[in-house]
């Protein structure tokens, strides 16, 4: 690769000329200005362009990868003819990997799930290769949206990759971060799977376990694999003990280490010392303490961590358990997908759980919280309040409203943020629901500063922000069961 620089306007803009070698096949001049000339706003647009050169070059790299399996076997390459079929007859698969790894410097797994991966793309799920062709989604949207298709039957893979690709986008437009588009594309895939939650997760339940990595340093990785609603409880419950100790931490005349357990060379504590340890230490030493400590609090023992599942009302009366027969049938479009609606509990922080579960948990329910449901949009209603801190009920309500931060591709769940006032009290702002929204602690600085800004767009919460560079996005309230898109009212016939 040649860089060949030269003055346009006043301006030096380097010209790159992709020679990289005498055989290469890669020819072609690519030019951007020099960074250190741009402003912000025009240095951004530098970076979205160059994301959407890179998801071209990945679309030609997947093409050329599949090409080279389809040569390979095209091609016989030569083999002793006396020696067994190997690879399970799939030779010619095995060569491409093991050429594939040895010229781009992979590993055999790495390549091999490339390899997979392009044949899926030119083949059953050509559609996605286009749209990161186009620069409409990058590898990272392909390989979730590729990854959700094949836990899918055939019959309903194609389908689902139609409408998880208009799901890369949320109604008002913009791009889903690939956090978002997953747990997006696990609700999609629950409504089309023909086989029920229950017995998949019956299935499923028999893999559980728990296993030792261990890391460098004298550290270790402890890993299970549980149900998804003991998991939560377990994890809700660590993250209450961390969150505590963090507050009494701050407190005035605190002493630092709760939760923690020193090994026998470990230095002595010092009482003075500030407590500085992060949420995600003060998690892991609240699951040594669970474990292993006796702690003096009134809280230790089982954890009583609340488990928070928002639950159609026929569920919980007994319908629903099965999915829509009409959701298994190979010739359903696209587009009528688009309107059905299923109606799954939803486990807060992971997605859909079984009818079966999802019944369990509010049996064992120690209180209930009502939660009103629009049944046209699936959005939560507001409670409106009149008080600077908003009172419980009203913070339940925006937990369930937002599901996470707000900001805009934030995944951090709203349990763990904090109420902020789009028009700040001091400025007039009312404690209600059209004036409040769920912002992470980062982002809600952001805001606070006044270096993003966001506006209530409509009752349900939709939000409009503006960035610092002027950038306009949007997000929307979070959803409970409804179709993300109507369907589209079909076009008339021809003359």
């Amino acid at each position: 690769m040649e860089v060949q620089a030269f003055v346009a306007d006043e301006t030096w803009v380097p010209a790159v000329d992709f020679t990289d070698h005498e055989d290469s096949l890669l020819t072609g001049t690519v030019s951007f200005p020099l960074p250190s000339f741009l402003t912000a706003d025009e240095a951004l647009s530098m970076v979205e362009s160059t994301d959407r050169l890179l998801a071209w070059a990945t679309a030609m790299k997947m093409s050329a990868l599949a090409r080279v399996e389809e040569a390979i076997g095209e091609e016989s390459p030569r083999r002793q003819e006396n020696q067994p079929v190997r690879f399970g007859g799939d030779e010619a698969h095995a060569l491409a990997v093991s050429e594939v790894s040895t010229a781009c410097a992979l590993s055999r797994g790495t390549a091999a799930r490339l390899v997979n991966d392009a044949a899926d793309l030119t083949t059953s799920q050509w559609g996605i290769l286009e749209a990161v062709e186009a620069g409409e989604i990058s590898e990272a949207h392909a390989r979730i949206i590729l990854d959700q298709v094949r836990s899918l039957p055939a019959e309903q893979a194609e389908n689902f990759a139609a409408a998880a690709l208009q799901r890369t986008r949320t109604r008002q437009g913009r791009r889903r971060t690939p956090s978002e588009l997953r747990a997006c594309l696990g609700r999609l895939r629950e409504s089309l799977h023909p086989e029920s939650l229950a017995a998949r997760k019956a299935s499923a339940r028999r893999e559980r376990g728990v296993w030792f990595s261990p890391e460098p340093d004298g550290m270790c990785t402890l890993s299970a694999f549980l149900t998804a609603e003991v998991g939560m409880a377990i994890f809700n419950g660590l993250d209450r003990d961390a969150r505590l100790a963090s507050a009494r931490a701050a407190e005035p005349g605190a002493l630092p280490g709760a939760f923690a357990v020193p090994g026998p060379d470990a230095p002595p504590e010092s009482g003075t010392a500030p407590d500085s340890r992060t949420l995600l230490e003060l998690r892991a030493d609240a699951f040594t303490y669970r474990f292993l400590g006796a702690s003096d609090e009134s809280g230790s023992g089982a954890f009583r961590a609340e488990v928070v599942v928002t639950i159609p009302v026929g569920l919980v009366l007994g319908y629903g358990a099965e999915p829509v027969e009409t959701l298994a049938t190979a010739e359903l479009k696209a587009a009528e997908l688009q309107a059905v609606e299923f109606q799954a509990a939803e486990l807060e922080g992971y997605g859909p759980v079984d009818a079966a579960t999802a019944r369990r948990l509010a049996a064992i329910a120690p209180a209930w919280q009502r939660l009103f449901i629009d049944c046209t949009t699936g959005q939560a209603l507001g409670v409106g309040r009149a008080a600077y801190r908003p009172p419980k009920a009203l913070r339940r309500y925006l937990y369930y409203r937002d599901g996470t931060c707000r900001f805009p591709g934030c995944t951090c769940r709203a349990a763990a943020c904090e109420p902020d006032h789009t028009i700040e009290w001091q400025d007039g702002g009312a404690t209600d629901a059209g004036n409040l929204a769920m912002l992470c602690r980062r982002h809600h600085a952001l805001k606070s500063i006044g270096a993003w800004s966001y506006r209530q767009s409509s009752p349900t919460g939709d939000l409009e922000w503006r960035s610092p560079l002027g950038r306009e996005y949007s997000t929307e309230a979070a959803d409970f069961g409804k179709a993300l898109y109507p369907p589209k009212e079909p076009e008339p016939p021809p003359f």
